[in-house]
C-alpha cells in the first residue's frame, strides 16, 4: 500500500520503508527545509504507524542544542531527552531504553544530532529516517557555512570598497576639486538626484560612490551602470530585467540593475549616450520610480537614489535636440560639475606621490624618489585623459623604473614633447603688458572650458614663484619670509603645503 504526502494526517498502517521513502521524498522536494521537510517525515511516520512520536535534536559544533523539531505527545520531559543526547554523543552508539530509541546522526567523525523516537515499531525504519535526517541536517549546515562565508564576503567587498571610494582616498589639494567633494558631501544626506558632469577619466565614479557611502543609504546596494555600453535592447533588459519568454534566450525572470540597487544607489554613467527611446522610460521612472520589466504587464514600485554622470554638456544637448528636455531636469537637481586636471595643475605631484605609493604596493616595488623633472613635465602636460591616464603613466613608470628613483627618461614620448600653449607675445612690451596679455589668454581658456575657480589657478601659479624667491632671499628661514609677505609664518606653512613646490625631495613612506 502506498500513500502521499497529501495523506499523511489519515491514520494507515504502513510498514514498508520503501512506500515512507517514496511519501518522505515527495514532502521533501515539496519544501526543503530542514524544519519543514523533519516535520513531514516525522509526521508520515506517525500517521503510518511506525512511531508514535519523534524528536530530532540538532547539535552545533560544541555539543549544545541549536533546534528542537518534534512531532507527537512525548512520554518523557525535554530534560530527559537532553540527558540522553548528552549519552548518545558521547558515546557516538545507539541507545535503547525501554519504549525509547535514541540514534547520532554522525558525519565527518561529528555527531550533527541525536534523533529520538518513541514506540518504534520497525528498526529499519528508524535507520531508514536517521539516515534522511543525517543528510539533511548536513545539507542545512553546510548551506548556513556557505551563506556566512558569503555574508562575510560581502561585508570584506563592501569594507574595501568604502577604504577604496572614501574622501580619504580623493587627492585634492585645488579649491575647485575641494568645493566638488564638499558640495557632494552636503548633498548624500538628501534623497535628492545628482548629476555629474566631468572629462572621461576626472573621476565621476568616485565622486558617485562617495555621495553614496556618506548618505543613509551607504548599507545598502551601490549599482554602477555604464549606459554608453550597452545596445538599446539590452540595456533595457538591464536596467528594468525581463520576464520568461520576453525574447529569444529569456528561459527565466530576471530582475534588472533598478531592483537590484532597491533601498541603495543606482549611478548611470554615461547618461548622454542613451536614446530617445530610453529616455522617455528613464524619464518615467524618475517621476514615478517604479520600472515594469521587458515583457511583463505588472508595474514594480522602488526606493531608489538616481546618480548620473556624462562627460557631455547635457545643456548643449538639450539645445542640439538630441537630449530631453524633461529628462535633463529631472537628473539635474543637484549639479557637480568635476574640473579637468589641467584646470587643477595644482593636485599634479600630489596625485603623482599618492600613485607612486599604490603602484608600488601593488608590483611590490620601493621607489623613493621623483626627479623635480619629471614634476615639471608632468604639471606641463595637459592630460586628456585626466586623473586616469596620470595614473597609468605612474604605474607604467613604476614597474619600468631600474631603480628607486622616477626619472624623466621614464616619461612617456608625449609628456616629454608637449609643449603648453603660450600667451601671444608682445614685441616690446612691458612686463606689465605681457602679464595682462597672459591673464587675457588664461581668461579665455577658463571661459572656453567653464572653468569656474580662475582665481585660484592664477593665484597658486603666481604665488608658488613669489615664495620660492621670498625664500631664497631669506635663505629658507620661513620666519623672515613670512616677515617680508606681511603674512603669519603658520599662513605661509600652510600655503606651501598646498602649493607643494616642484622642488620638494618626493619621498614614498
Amino acid at each position: 500500500m502506498t500513500f502521499s504526502a497529501a495523506g499523511y494526517h489519515k491514520p494507515f498502517v504502513v510498514l514498508d520503508p520503501l512506500d515512507l521513502l517514496e511519501a518522505v521524498s515527495e514532502a521533501r522536494i515539496a519544501n526543503p527545509q530542514l524544519r519543514a521537510s523533519v516535520l513531514a517525515a516525522l509526521r508520515l511516520a506517525a500517521s503510518s504507524g511506525a512511531i508514535g512520536a519523534g524528536r530530532l535534536f540538532v547539535l552545533r559544533a560544541d555539543g549544545s542544542v541549536q533546534e528542537i523539531i518534534a512531532h507527537g505527545q512525548a512520554a518523557q520531559d525535554e530534560e530527559v531527552d537532553v540527558i540522553l543526547c548528552e549519552q548518545v554523543r558521547a558515546t557516538r552508539a545507539p541507545l535503547l531504553r525501554d519504549a525509547v530509541t535514541a540514534l547520532p546522526l554522525i558525519a565527518e567523525r561529528r555527531v550533527l544530532g541525536v534523533v529520538i523516537f518513541e514506540r518504534l515499531a520497525d528498526q529499519r525504519i528508524g535507520q531508514l529516517l536517521a539516515s534522511l535526517f543525517l543528510q539533511w541536517c548536513a545539507a542545512a549546515e553546510a548551506m548556513q557555512r556557505e551563506k556566512e562565508e558569503l555574508l562575510d564576503e560581502n561585508l570584506h567587498l563592501r569594507e574595501e570598497i568604502r577604504l577604496q571610494y572614501n574622501e580619504r582616498d580623493i587627492v585634492a589639494v585645488s579649491g575647485s576639486f575641494r568645493r566638488v567633494i564638499e558640495q557632494a558631501i552636503r548633498a548624500a544626506a538628501s534623497t535628492a538626484t545628482v548629476l555629474i558632469e566631468g572629462e572621461t577619466g576626472t573621476g565621476k565614479e568616485l565622486i558617485a560612490r562617495l555621495v553614496h557611502e556618506h548618505s543613509p543609504r551607504a548599507n545598502r546596494p551601490f549599482v554602477p551602470v555604464n549606459c554608453g555600453a550597452l545596445a538599446e535592447s539590452l540595456l533595457e533588459s538591464e536596467l528594468f530585467g525581463h520576464v520568461r519568454g520576453a525574447f529569444t534566450g529569456a528561459v527565466s525572470d530576471r530582475k534588472g540593475r533598478f531592483e537590484a540597487a532597491d533601498g541603495g544607489t543606482i549611478f548611470l554613467d554615461e547618461i548622454g549616450e542613451v536614446s530617445a527611446g530610453m529616455q522617455v522610460r528613464l524619464l518615467r521612472v524618475l517621476q514615478e520610480m517604479e520600472i515594469q520589466r521587458v515583457g511583463d504587464t505588472r508595474t514594480r514600485k522602488l526606493d531608489v537614489r538616481v546618480v548620473a554622470a556624462t562627460n557631455r554638456r547635457l545643456e548643449d544637448e538639450v539645445k542640439a535636440g538630441r537630449f530631453r528636455a524633461d529628462l535633463y531636469y529631472r537628473l539635474n537637481v543637484v549639479y557637480l560639475r568635476i574640473p579637468p586636471l589641467r584646470e587643477r595643475p595644482e593636485d599634479i605631484p600630489h596625485l603623482v606621490e599618492h600613485f607612486v605609493g599604490r603602484s608600488c604596493a601593488r608590483h611590490v616595488k620601493y621607489i623613493a624618489r621623483i626627479a623635480p623633472a619629471v614634476l615639471e613635465a608632468m604639471s606641463r602636460y595637459h592630460w586628456p585623459g585626466n586623473v586616469r591616464e596620470l595614473e597609468n603613466c605612474v604605474e607604467k613608470m613604476v614597474v619600468l623604473a631600474p631603480g628607486n628613483e622616477l626619472t624623466p627618461d621614464l616619461l612617456p614620448f608625449a609628456v616629454v614633447a608637449h609643449e603648453p600653449a603660450a600667451a601671444p607675445a608682445v614685441d616690446g612690451a612691458s612686463f606689465e603688458e605681457q602679464l595682462a596679455a597672459w591673464m587675457r589668454a588664461e581668461t579665455n581658456a577658463a571661459l572656453q572650458h567653464g572653468a569656474t575657480d580662475l582665481y585660484d589657478t592664477v593665484r597658486a601659479k603666481w604665488e608658488r614663484y613669489l615664495f620660492a624667491a621670498v625664500l631664497e632671499a631669506c635663505g629658507d628661514n620661513k620666519s623672515r619670509a613670512a616677515q617680508v609677505l606681511g603674512i603669519t609664518r603658520n599662513t605661509l606653512a600652510q600655503r606651501l603645503k598646498e602649493l607643494s613646490t616642484v622642488t620638494r625631495q618626493w619621498a614614498v613612506e
